[in-house]
């Protein structure tokens, strides 16, 4: 990143994909205030007028997208996390329309941010649905990111099912959690080779 950086302008599209590279290798070791640190100073970059940044790109787009997923991960301020990730869907719909794979992560991540507020309604069901469609789309039914919406799946319906009063609907959410993670799982282990 550093290299690039002072190579280019804060801007280039070099150093925003520097930036991108360093923030999700920040975030899977964990130093989430440096991820955020990080997507915080790409996303003033990319607002700033004097770069001339067109505000309704990917590349600002994927500002917002990557500052949502950190605080997502952090568990920090989750409306602030629900607004930029709703402004990423808003652009990468608008650019790439609403079938898109870019569109889709955007999707999973708010899907994402209101389940970790504690929202279990049908707004993040037909969300995560959405976001599980297009990665199967895209992917088959076999791609890393369909595990992930898999995953994102069974979650969604194991906390559901915590929050039921009567067992038959807990039961059924049960049951669909766990047909969600075993599709997860399969697929897993054919990329993977887990056992």
């Amino acid at each position: 990143y550093n290299c690039v950086a002072e190579a280019y302008n804060p801007v280039h599209p070099q150093v925003l994909q520097a930036a991108g590279i360093l923030i999700e290798c920040l975030v899977h070791k964990g130093d989430l205030y440096d991820a955020e640190r990080f997507a915080q100073v790409t996303l003033d970059s990319l607002k700033d007028p004097a770069n001339g940044i067109d505000q309704q790109s990917e590349a600002v787009a994927v500002g917002y997208f990557n500052l949502g997923n950190v605080i997502e991960e952090q568990k920090g301020d989750l409306v602030r996390a629900e607004m930029l990730a709703r402004e990423s869907l808003r652009i990468r719909a608008q650019l790439h329309g609403i079938d898109h794979h870019h569109t889709g992560e955007s999707i999973g991540l708010l899907a994402g941010i209101l389940r970790k507020q504690g929202n279990l309604g049908v707004e993040v069901k037909e969300l995560f649905e959405r976001s599980l469609a297009i990665y199967i789309k895209d992917e088959g039914s076999d791609g890393v990111n369909t595990s992930i919406g898999n995953t994102n799946l069974g979650h969604f319906h194991q906390e559901l099912a915590v929050t039921c009063s009567f067992a038959e609907e807990r039961k059924e959410h049960l049951r669909l959690s766990k047909s969600y993670y075993t599709g997860a799982l399969r697929i897993n282990t054919k990329i993977f080779g887990l056992a």
